[in-house]
């Protein structure tokens, strides 16, 4: 008999926390696993899913702000919990962990997990705000049967902190199988010379990403060196701020902002160096994706981060509001092609030996089995 797991997102979008869920349901043994999902409605997960021919279930009222509709949103799992029997439900997000945690183990469900892809908490909040949200994950935390970190610090300070206890909380990195991509975007499409050194970034246009801060730096170094171009590949709700940023400086053939694109390795077969300034992540699955395609790495010192990019080693690590530091490695990288070039295969070795697919894959496997075993 099949093992049913019920993964429970808070939006149904396509990007890195629903595209870790995916690729376990992808690699997962299907005679052994029974897949779906619950998540907000209408978005493209839920085309996706249907390619894949994973059952869906719709939370109407699930947004990220907390309001009185989570009441709604509280009594729509625990029906889908108690009509389908799940024997595992495994929770993404902060507020889906929250809710999806509390309600499984209400309504019987025999093993809950969670994976912290990023605690909601973080300095860049109000002392008070910081305060709520580790409250709200101590208190979920006694609701699973285990929680999976994306990185090792944010296991260890939860464990500092008291919020999860040390048995119930382990790291499972992403992971991510070498990426081939099956054609390059030509730069004379764009008007790049072959000579051009093409700085790259896939993510969403949020504060949380850093872009505005990203923008003003490629502005800075593209109007002193015509031989370094930009692409920020993304959406959200400040890319018309920064489209309005490079077009006030008659720069947009320069620093390129296409939108989203759902051919993300093909984009990345295009740039020679990757670049992610984020104020705060779990483990960024587009820094895995960028080293998964043999690319240098310049990104934010940040929980995370740090644990995919060694300084020198596969790319740079900058501290948050060193804009000094992020410029002068981009024009030193820029500049260094045989470093260049060997920072480009420790990033493929990095992803052979810590963040491979089928480590990603075999761990949970094991987890999901142990904890559904031990329940018996």
């Amino acid at each position: 008999m099949k093992i049913k797991v019920l993964h429970i997102q808070l939006l149904p979008l396509l990007s890195g926390v629903q595209n870790i869920m995916l690729s376990l349901i992808e690699n997962l043994d299907e005679e052994m696993f029974e897949f779906a999902v619950a998540s907000a409605p209408d978005g493209p997960l839920i085309g996706k899913l249907k390619e894949m021919k994973i059952k869906h279930y719709a939370i109407p009222k699930l947004i990220r702000k907390i309001t009185i509709f989570d009441i709604f949103v509280f009594w729509r799992l625990y029906r889908i919990f108690r009509i389908n029997n799940f024997d595992i439900v495994h929770t993404h997000s902060s507020k889906t962990g929250f809710i999806g945690r509390i309600t499984a183990r209400f309504a019987g469900i025999k093993v809950v997990i969670h994976t912290i892809h990023g605690f909601p908490f973080n300095p860049f909040q109000p002392l008070t705000k910081q305060i709520f949200f580790e409250l709200l994950e101590k208190i979920a935390a006694f609701f699973c049967d285990k929680a999976i970190s994306v990185n090792k610090t944010e296991r260890q300070l939860a464990i500092e902190k008291h919020i999860i206890p040390e048995n119930k909380i382990l790291t499972i990195y992403n992971g991510i199988d070498e990426a081939s991509p099956w054609s390059e975007i030509f730069r004379k499409e764009f008007g790049f010379h072959k000579d051009d050194k093409i700085f790259g970034s896939v993510s969403r246009f949020s504060k949380q990403k850093n872009i505005i801060s990203m923008i003003k730096i490629a502005i800075e170094i593209v109007e002193a060196n015509d031989k370094i171009k930009f692409v920020f590949i993304g959406d959200g709700e400040l890319w018309e701020d920064a489209k309005k940023m490079v077009r006030s400086k008659n720069l947009s053939a320069e620093i390129l902002l296409p939108g989203w694109k759902s051919s993300v390795v093909n984009w990345l077969a295009f740039f020679d160096v990757f670049i992610l300034y984020s104020l705060w992540e779990g483990l960024s699955l587009s820094i895995l994706e960028a080293m998964s395609t043999g690319l240098p790495i310049i990104a934010s010192d940040i929980k995370g981060n740090n644990e995919l990019v060694k300084n020198g080693y596969n790319g740079f690590l900058v501290k948050i509001g060193n804009k000094d530091s992020f410029v002068k490695n981009i024009l030193w990288i820029s500049t260094h092609d045989r470093e260049r070039d060997e920072m480009s295969k420790n990033s493929l070795k990095l992803v052979r030996e810590k963040f491979a697919l089928n480590r990603f894959i075999e761990s949970y496997k094991n987890l999901y089995i142990n904890l559904y075993q031990s329940k018996l």
